[in-house]
């Protein structure tokens, strides 16, 4: 018996702010490392459907899986606020062919899973899936219960059942080479910098062993920083460069860590040896970048390009209460570091905290322009947000902050709770802090005289161009703003007259956001599994 699968990347009803306003849109890695796994299985067929690369609606996306008519389903909710999209393909697929098995996978899917059973799944994947999905293939194939498989949560006649915790992947390089076959590389663009740029993503590592108390990576990879070797590294870079993509971007929620800088040195050498000559981009931590301003230099001849550093705030004490251990003069000295070796330096920032006043949001953005003249080159300012998973969801649930549960909401973009100075201010904050954060780099640029040189003004100029392209895309938003400032006003005020939402009635949510997912077996804190 063969086995047919599908996998589907769904869109969010809000949109994806990089593809709108940059045009960047990265390749599916998850969706590719699940089909990895089928592809295993002999005379298996495989589809991915990547509703943001195809700009497809949601029907068009149900008709498309109906059409290679599965046995098994897979739907990444990639980011909370795909929750409502997700769970409408799920019914609309289950309605037709009944016999299908569902399965969310991803954050969201990991810590509200009966919420995903209830939307439409059969079965909803805890933490990583590389492994599991894999079982529940051959449990479809071999028409047999799903009781067996650890990390799970499924329907089984009418009533709900968890399995036991699964074991973290203890050897990456074990996993299935990305079959990137099943991709169109001309989908995957990164027209910010480049119309005819491709960008794949490829993982070096997977987890985060810090405790940022607003994030939700580190339970979901089990409070652990695990890598690959540098062999299976440089050859998956290899294959996407045969398959046309000169940008890579680094998933790694951290790219180098303390305890690994001797090996990145070593894949940096090896990058250059092999003479790649792709482009890539990464994702760091100040105080290792402040730290190591040899190892960024040698980054950036293998192929650093841009990296996004996330600096949350300009208020050494809201770092504290987020628990980052970082510092703000280590972030200066960070952007400065990274642009004085030709890297374009991407700021993320993030105002509407529960905890912060407005000297705080001052400091923010007073903050954002040191680092403006320090070098960062873009500012991604994001709302503060309570996903599930992480502490900050369930002491909202506790404390009655959340006035919605709209998961369209939950894009990081939007306000959901209330706030010391309130989310309106917050929202104002934030969409004031975006865009005078590029006035102010463009009229300190035309003052100073600033030019800037080698590979970096090549992306500037580029990234420019566009920009200017794009301006009345950009207007249509700043127009828009109004109208998304009065909805959250409504809601605030709607909720404050008829009671936040708490804790009673949403025992579940607060239950399943708490589990431990993983079975470390005996060692309880491991923070680091380094392979060499």
């Amino acid at each position: 018996m063969s086995l047919r699968a599908v996998f589907v990347r769904p869109s969010n009803r809000t949109g994806s702010a990089y593809l709108n306003k940059w045009g960047f849109l990265p390749a599916p890695l998850g969706l590719l490392a699940l089909a990895g796994e089928i592809k295993r299985i002999p005379d298996s067929e495989v589809k991915i459907i990547d509703m943001e690369a195809d700009d497809i609606s949601l029907d068009d996306a149900i008709s498309q899986i109906l059409d290679f008519k599965p046995d098994l389903v897979g739907i990444t909710l990639h980011a909370t606020a795909a929750h409502n999209n997700a769970g409408y393909i799920a019914r609309g697929v289950k309605k037709a062919k009944p016999d299908t098995v569902l399965v969310a996978g991803g954050h969201h899917a990991t810590f509200l899973p009966e919420e995903l059973i209830e939307a439409g799944f059969d079965i909803s994947v805890l933490g990583e899936g590389d492994e599991t999905i894999y079982d529940i293939a051959m449990a479809i194939m071999e028409n047999r219960s799903f009781n067996q498989i650890n990390g799970i949560v499924f329907r089984d006649d009418g009533s709900i059942k968890r399995t036991m915790p699964r074991k973290l992947i203890q050897d990456l390089d074990t996993l299935p080479m990305p079959p990137l076959e099943l991709l169109d590389p001309s989908k995957y663009t990164f027209k910010v910098f480049g119309t005819d740029d491709r960008v794949m993503c490829l993982e070096t590592s997977r987890g985060c062993p810090y405790g940022c108390d607003f994030c939700s990576v580190t339970p979901t990879w089990g409070n652990t920083w695990r890598n690959k070797s540098n062999e299976r590294i440089i050859k998956e870079m290899e294959n996407a460069k045969s398959y046309g993509y000169n940008w890579i971007f680094f998933t790694d929620d951290i790219f180098i860590v303390e305890p690994n800088v001797k090996h990145r040195e070593a894949l940096f050498d090896m990058i250059l040896e092999k003479n790649l000559n792709t482009s890539w981009i990464v994702q760091m931590r100040v105080d290792v970048t402040s730290r190591h301003p040899e190892l960024i230099e040698k980054a950036a001849k293998a192929g650093m390009s841009i990296s996004f550093l996330g600096v949350e705030s300009g208020s050494e004490e809201i770092l504290k209460k987020m628990h980052k251990g970082e510092f703000t003069p280590q972030s200066a000295q960070a952007v400065k570091i990274l642009s004085g070796n030709d890297i374009v330096v991407i700021v993320g920032m993030m105002v509407g905290a529960p905890y912060e006043r407005y000297r705080d949001l001052r400091s923010t953005v007073r903050f954002s322009r040191e680092l403006a003249r320090a070098g960062a080159d873009a500012l991604q300012f994001s709302i503060y947000t309570p996903l599930p998973g992480t502490r900050i969801f369930d002491e909202a649930l506790e404390k009655k902050s959340l006035f919605t549960l709209d998961w369209d909401r939950f894009d990081v973009l939007t306000p959901v709770m209330k706030t010391h100075v309130g989310p309106v201010l917050d929202q104002m904050v934030q969409f004031y802090a975006s865009y005078s954060f590029y006035i102010y780099k463009f009229l300190r640029g035309k003052i100073t005289g600033l030019q800037l040189a080698g590979k970096k003004k090549k992306l500037i100029d580029t990234g420019t161009k566009f920009i200017v392209d794009m301006m009345p895309e950009y207007l249509r938003s700043i127009a828009q703003f109004p109208r998304h400032l009065l909805e959250t006003y409504d809601m605030y005020w709607n909720s404050k007259k008829n009671g936040f939402i708490g804790k009673e009635g949403h025992e579940e949510l607060v239950s399943n956001s708490n589990k431990i997912i993983y079975d470390m077996g005996k060692k309880k804190n491991v923070y680091y599994m380094i392979k060499r």
